[in-house]
């Protein structure tokens, strides 16, 4: 594949389902539309672990969270592996990373070329989230809820940033570099908190419009393990009511409206800049939100709206307007863009279990590649895992005998679990297996559980983390957020 510019653009914890380019009418994102009409879409994408850190820990070394120790949002990407950022400006490259990252810090070796960047908090990160003990309740998330609607927040001003500093790259500075070069903008849309501009909100009223999801009025059909964290998280009836998640869930897709916008002022200046024809283009975030979907909002989840992630390929040699059904992963990331770059891989990239999203698409490699995922965070007291392979999902609880099974082909919303059915204990058998060959579950868990207490150890006891509370989002950059 000839050498090709690159353009990353990288959203956070948007839910694939709530995009116009997979068939939400609801849905205002007309600039990601546009460039799914010149490319690839990808229906079954999926991340590696659906929490910020450790997933874009693994989407820089294209490897599984577990091999790296990124269990959760205080173990971050200081470097010590290979970045496909490092990778490419070792090749000649020019890199410019702006915007969210979430890796240690600026200064390790993640990635070069940071601007204005938003990586974790003293190099440290969010210690809450490695605390997996005791049987409590936490308010920060429900509270962020309730908070939800119309407004301004750090976030929309930090990313309207990061827009404007790739926007100055792309129509500055790509055309005279001289060499090869890939631009990754990191927005921190629509995470949370849910504060949107007027005419991104004003666009979903009536609110009433948002469904209520079935599990909202009876979570008796949930999972255990679901339960278990909808009260941990105070997602419950007797916290909420019925209008504060509607409002919530039009706010969340006026969030993804107003990234699309941002998103779009990028793609409008690589045309504008006469570089689209030599540039390819990647879409994609680190994981997805509920968003209200069977009862839940955050990510943190095995449901699709959670661990499924949307991503769009488009630009030289890549076909439009196809959409691709076979299953990918945020892994594939590293792989793709040393294909893109022309770019042979090393023995020890040959190693890693991603691929070419080029190959997907002719082809190559197995019809129903497994997609593995993995959550070892706050919220559950165990760990879980995914596993889906073709039409099937089995979702895995450490802790609980049950598993959660579902035919996605025909259950594509999650509403019949088969997991304690007799009839597909073959399927389950099977699926596990192939859980078990990428990864040792009990031990895994046992693993992360022991890293986590050390780390809260070292920082002043769990009682001193449990005090300090839940930081629902990363701070911006000094002097990004609202003036």
């Amino acid at each position: 594949m000839r050498q090709t510019n690159l353009l990353v653009i990288c959203s956070d914890q948007h839910n694939p389902h709530i995009a116009g380019f997979m068939g939400n009418a609801l849905a205002c994102t007309p600039n990601l539309d546009r460039l799914a009409a010149r490319g690839t879409v990808f229906e079954h994408a999926y991340t590696p672990t659906p929490i910020c850190v450790p997933a874009r820990a693994a989407m820089a070394t294209g490897d599984y969270p577990f091999r790296g120790g990124f269990w959760d949002n205080a173990h971050p990407f200081c470097g010590d592996q290979m970045s496909w950022g490092r990778r490419l400006e070792e090749a000649g490259y020019y890199v410019a990373a702006v915007g969210k990252l979430h890796f240690k810090d600026d200064s390790s070796r993640t990635f070069p070329g940071q601007r204005i960047p938003m990586n974790v908090k003293g190099g440290l990160g969010d210690l809450m989230t490695a605390c997996r003990m005791g049987n409590g309740t936490t308010p920060q998330l429900r509270k962020q809820i309730q908070a939800a609607g119309e407004g301004d927040s750090d976030y929309i001003h930090y990313d309207r940033e990061i827009a404007r500093e790739a926007v100055r790259f792309l129509k500055t500075e790509a055309g005279s570099l001289g060499r090869p070069w890939c631009l990754y903008a990191g927005f921190t849309t629509p995470h949370y908190p849910l504060k949107v501009p007027e005419e991104f909100m004003k666009q979903y009223e009536p609110y009433s419009q948002f469904p209520l999801a079935a599990e909202w009025e009876d979570p008796s059909g949930l999972h255990p393990a679901l339960k278990n964290y909808k009260r941990k998280v105070q997602m419950e009836k007797e916290w909420l009511s019925a209008e504060e998640i509607k409002r919530a869930e039009a706010a969340y897709y006026g969030l993804t409206a107003f990234l699309d916008s941002q998103a779009g002022a990028v793609l409008d200046a690589l045309r504008e800049a006469g570089l689209e024809e030599s540039t390819r283009v990647l879409y994609l975030a680190d994981h997805g939100d509920s968003a209200g979907e069977h009862g839940l909002f955050f990510k943190s989840t095995m449901n699709e709206g959670s661990v499924g992630i949307p991503m769009i390929a488009a630009g030289p040699d890549i076909p439009a307007g196809r959409r691709e059904k076979r299953c990918v992963s945020l892994i594939d990331v590293y792989p793709t863009l040393l294909q893109y770059a022309g770019l042979e891989r090393t023995k020890e990239e040959k190693g890693l279990p991603g691929i070419s999203l080029s190959d997907t698409i002719a082809g190559n490699g197995e019809a129903e590649r497994p997609i593995f995922s993995e959550y070892h965070c706050a919220g559950f007291s165990g760990s879980e895992y995914m596993l889906r392979k073709g039409r099937w999902k089995l979702v895995r609880y450490t802790g609980y005998d049950q598993c959660q099974l579902f035919d996605l082909e025909t259950d594509p919303q999650e509403d019949h679990d088969l997991g304690g059915l007799q009839e597909f204990e073959e399927v389950r058998a099977e699926l596990n297996r192939e859980l078990e060959a990428v990864c040792d579950p009990e031990e895994l868990d046992r693993r992360s559980m022991e890293d986590q207490k050390r780390l809260i150890e070292e920082k002043g006891g769990l009682k001193a983390v449990l005090e300090k509370g839940l930081t629902p989002f990363t701070a911006v950059p000094e002097g990004m957020g609202v003036k």
